[in-house]
């Protein structure tokens, strides 16, 4: 072989190990960092469309929270966290002489504490008379009160006045809720 062949297969065998050590050993490591910051940058990505997602959802939850706040301070006016007698005798009062009821006597019975874990009860003897109707009307009010009220042990005789304004006299069990411990 003559020497400018073994030039050429010196210079053939020099560029293939040349290209052979960019490629192993300068390109590898930066392919490598690339494809490593490829992968971050899609996870980044991947990320950020879910919070973007989840921004839109926010404002879905942020109306939803609204809402139920709402309802819950609707539901603690139902159940107030005070027993606050003086207010629930006015309204029995009050509900009474608007429907023609009179009271002749009510009783406040101590505070029912073992009924439940969530509220208490507090009951009262209430002995009434009226006209039928009427009696239908004022446990009907004192159902929709905005207080939590309930009536047990209901028991109506017939009764009759001269007047006829009076046919119907009895004894019930008037429970008014409370949150459970309140004072």
């Amino acid at each position: 072989m003559k020497k400018e062949h073994q030039t050429y297969i010196l210079i053939g065998i020099g560029v293939v190990v040349f290209v052979f050590l960019y490629f192993n050993f300068l390109l590898g490591p930066v392919n490598k960092r690339i494809k490593i910051k490829e992968g971050k940058i899609k996870e980044l990505t991947n990320t950020i469309a879910e919070a973007k997602k989840e921004m839109g959802q926010l404002d879905q939850l942020k109306i939803k929270n609204a809402i139920l706040e709402y309802e819950l301070k609707e539901l603690l006016s139902l159940l107030p966290k005070q027993k606050d007698l003086p207010d629930i005798l006015r309204k029995i009062n009050a509900v009474a002489q608007r429907h023609g009821i009179k009271i002749i006597s009510l009783q406040p019975r101590p505070i029912v504490t073992t009924t439940s874990q969530e509220y208490d009860e507090i009951p009262f003897g209430l002995q009434i008379t009226g006209t039928f109707h009427n009696v239908g009307n004022f446990l009907a009010e004192i159902g929709q009160e905005k207080r939590l009220f309930a009536v047990r042990d209901l028991q109506l005789n017939q009764q009759l006045s001269p007047d006829k304004s009076t046919t119907v006299g009895g004894s019930l069990t008037l429970i008014a809720y409370m949150t459970k411990g309140a004072k």
